[in-house]
């Protein structure tokens, strides 16, 4: 997907040689019944039928590596998220294919979410570490719930996010090198409504990324341009996180990182454990400051869970999730951290935690 059609509003799917029923107009996506013809690699699959003038989907929302890009390929993660798709799918399977807003491609392809009764296959892919998250605007279907299963997939060392063998660059990073060109999409932070220019994607965690084919795409979608070298003011992390303290450590913390140049006035902020509120929210107290690429800790007890995994959120005073970590399992005296700070989640734990420092 390097270019994007017009945006097309309402207008009623058509599918040849398929069943159509559409959703409600809110949801701007379309469904059709079809059967899988193959695969051809972790995120292209053809179908028996003809919709929207073809049979070949390029799965929405997800990236996986590449099997033959201009003759390179990324292995052996690109062959085995072919072949775990594959086993998802093997030729004759009946799906629900669901669209976005923008149903085909510049290339003549369909971009669709594949459901196989239940299971939400493009989700599943991610989940599993054989996808990595590529939201595109205006398709944002699923959002929090993809991004969730990727980062529930590098927390556990799925796939690609395997410890023994990482992958050692996302698709798109690869086929930029591989291609000799550099990004070109404007990426926003889905939390923050900020954008930077293409250079600067770093600057947003994969979490939160939501690609732009231009500015005026960012502009049109309600993002504001960052203000500060692509970090944006006020765009605090959650850093790091320490949920079973034991000998080393005596309480549980939770580490905020300000990436920017600016102090920042955390007066009313709060931090939980429940995405939609907890029980027993923390209000950071009045006058309460976090300096320029500083640090602010809070310390607690018994709060977070040990087993089972649990979510660490921060919310500005207006409600609004600033960010938010969910972990799937944690062991003693051992944290989940950025790096480098404010970077990416760390796949693994780490055993030397540094509390209101920088991440190592």
């Amino acid at each position: 997907m390097k270019k994007r059609l017009p945006v097309l509003f309402g207008i009623i799917a058509i599918a040849i040689g398929a069943s159509i029923s559409v959703f409600a107009p809110s949801s701007k996506a379309a469904t059709y019944t079809a059967t899988v013809d193959r695969v051809v690699d972790g995120d292209t699959v053809y179908l028996k039928e003809t919709i929207k003038g073809t049979n070949k989907v390029r799965m929405l929302s997800i990236d996986t590596p590449e099997t033959n890009y201009q003759g390179a390929s990324q292995e052996p993660w690109g062959t085995n998220a072919k072949n775990y798709l594959a086993q998802l799918l093997p030729s004759g399977t009946k799906v629900t294919v669901e669209t976005d807003v923008e149903e085909t491609d510049a290339y003549g392809r369909l971009l669709a979410h594949l459901h196989k009764g239940s299971l939400d296959v493009n989700k599943e892919m991610v989940r599993q570490g054989h996808a990595v998250t590529y939201y595109i605007w205006p398709n944002l279907l699923h959002f929090s719930e993809y991004q969730n299963a990727y980062l529930e997939a590098k927390q556990n060392g799925r796939g690609m996010w395997s410890t023994a063998n990482p992958i050692k660059e996302l698709p798109f990073e690869f086929r930029d090198r591989i291609s000799g060109q550099p990004q070109d999409k404007f990426v926003g932070d889905y939390s923050t409504k900020k954008y930077v220019a293409p250079a600067d994607y770093k600057q947003v965690p994969i979490e939160k990324r939501v690609f732009f084919f231009s500015e005026a795409d960012a502009k049109a979608a309600g993002y504001t341009k960052s203000n500060n070298g692509g970090t944006p003011a006020g765009n605090l992390v959650i850093n790091e996180v320490l949920p079973a303290p034991s000998s080393t450590f005596t309480n549980e913390f939770v580490e905020i990182y300000n990436p920017t140049s600016s102090t920042i006035d955390l007066s009313g902020y709060v931090i939980d454990d429940v995405v939609d509120g907890g029980g027993a929210p923390y209000v950071i107290p009045s006058g309460t400051s976090i300096p320029a690429k500083g640090y602010f800790v809070w310390e607690t007890n018994n709060y977070f869970n040990n087993s089972g995994g649990d979510d660490v959120t921060l919310r500005a005073p207006n409600g609004a999730i600033i960010d938010r970590y969910h972990y799937g399992s944690t062991g003693y005296d051992r944290s989940w951290y950025r790096s480098p700070d404010g970077g990416d989640w760390a796949a693994t734990q780490d055993a030397t935690p540094t509390k209101g420092a920088a991440n190592r």
